[in-house]
């Protein structure tokens, strides 16, 4: 599907096809350029979707960035000026093939390498206080991820990931010049379908996160793919499910055909 037959926001926003027009975007100027700023990935989309850039510079003010110390702000910037949403407190999913998330991979080896990791987790989904009964209950008598609620969350969604720079990110406009390499919408029932390890390894680390939870011992010991870690304030007892930075790696190489590198413990892809 071309540009031109996205016609509407609406449209194109639920449609998978626009995720490879991006990505094709962003190989473009890697390939003719050496890098693509979020703000080239901006000015090129809005010039082949009228539709978006009216959207945007139409709800310009609503749009409330006004903190360069926001946690979220990468993904406030990516989310209304790729996908044409507001910010809100809507927990159902950004788009009809899941949520919109941003990550950052760091350049293993010298500063004209290509070759790249997950720098950090990906936080998917909140599970709250597992000390809590309610919480408790939502788990304890389900076998697999699958049958949990949380699930809904976690299956599919899309990942941009940037290079993570020295560069010192103070003010807002400078954000726009971050560099994204690539962009991730993923589904894990398709991967569970072709990769039956992948499946293995999940299955695994729910049975670990299910026990430490039954337990009361919260922790992360032992999970390689799927973990729970800390989420929200510092010494919170509030837990997230997450994506470890092996799998988020692992992931991107599977959904943007790059060969997974192994070298000791290490893993890595060359972009």
């Amino acid at each position: 599907m071309s540009s031109h037959e996205l016609q509407t926001v609406i449209d194109y926003k639920n449609d998978e096809n626009y995720i490879k027009i991006l990505n094709n975007y962003i190989k473009d100027f890697i390939k003719n350029e050496g890098s693509c700023s979020l703000k080239k990935l901006i000015e090129i989309t809005h010039s082949n979707f009228s539709e978006l850039k009216n959207f945007c510079d139409v709800n310009t003010e609503k749009l409330k960035i006004t903190s360069v110390k926001d946690k979220g702000l990468t993904g406030k910037i990516v989310e209304y000026y790729l996908f044409g949403n507001l910010p809100n407190s809507d927990s159902s999913p950004d788009m009809n093939y899941g949520d919109v998330k941003t990550t950052h991979f760091k350049k293993i080896g010298k500063t004209d390498s290509k070759t790249f990791n997950a720098k950090e987790r990906l936080t998917l989904t909140n599970f709250g206080d597992p000390e809590k009964q309610s919480n408790i209950d939502t788990i304890s008598d389900k076998n697999s991820l699958q049958e949990t609620k949380y699930y809904g969350k976690i299956k599919n969604g899309i990942i941009l990931i940037f290079e993570n720079e020295k560069s010192n990110f103070d003010t807002i406009e400078s954000y726009y010049e971050k560099k994204i390499i690539g962009i991730v919408f993923y589904n894990l029932d398709n991967i569970f379908e072709k990769n039956n390890d992948v499946e293995q390894v999940f299955q695994s680390d729910f049975i670990k996160i299910k026990t430490c939870i039954l337990e009361k011992n919260v922790s992360q010991a032992g999970q390689q793919y799927l973990h729970i870690h800390p989420h929200g304030c510092k010494n919170g007892k509030t837990r997230a499910f997450g994506f470890t930075n092996k799998f988020l790696t692992k992931l991107v190489s599977i959904y943007l055909d790059l060969p997974l590198i192994t070298k000791g413990r290490s893993e890595y892809i060359e972009f």
